[in-house]
């Protein structure tokens, strides 16, 4: 009698486990604000980054550059976002244009400690999808 409960159960749940991974959802809302940061993939330095809905600003301590940067959210864990679309100074024609394209990004992992992101855009040349991780700061 216990081998066949046994067997019903592990019957059972494959789909138990499927439906709730349908129905878990990260959220994604506690970083529409607040401060974070990244390791520049390049060359590792780390880029503060400060968000305020749909204004992000990014400061590399190393160099004082600031990118003010337009975010519209889409969802709680996607949204588009206009890299440097509100410099303080006059953009070059290919700067210009790229903060005139909107960058998809999607959030698709979370934690207490951070956030992996998913970032989509095209040159003329190719397609990229960058992940990377950002930490939240205390």
């Amino acid at each position: 009698m216990h081998r066949s409960k046994l067997l019903l159960f592990l019957a059972v749940l494959p789909g138990s486990l499927i439906l709730f991974s349908c129905i878990h959802r990260m959220d994604c809302s506690k970083v529409k604000n607040g401060k974070f940061y990244y390791y520049a993939k390049v060359d590792g330095r780390k880029i503060q980054i400060e968000r305020k809905d749909s204004l992000q600003i990014e400061i590399d301590p190393n160099s004082n550059q600031i990118l003010k940067s337009k975010i519209i959210w889409q969802d709680d864990c996607k949204f588009q976002m206009f890299v440097n679309a509100f410099s303080d100074t006059k953009l070059t024609k290919e700067d210009s244009l790229r903060a005139s394209t909107a960058v998809p990004i999607e959030i698709v992992d979370i934690a207490p400690t951070y956030y992996v992101c998913i970032a989509k855009f095209s040159t003329s040349k190719k397609n990229y999808e960058l992940r990377d991780t950002i930490y939240i700061q205390k």
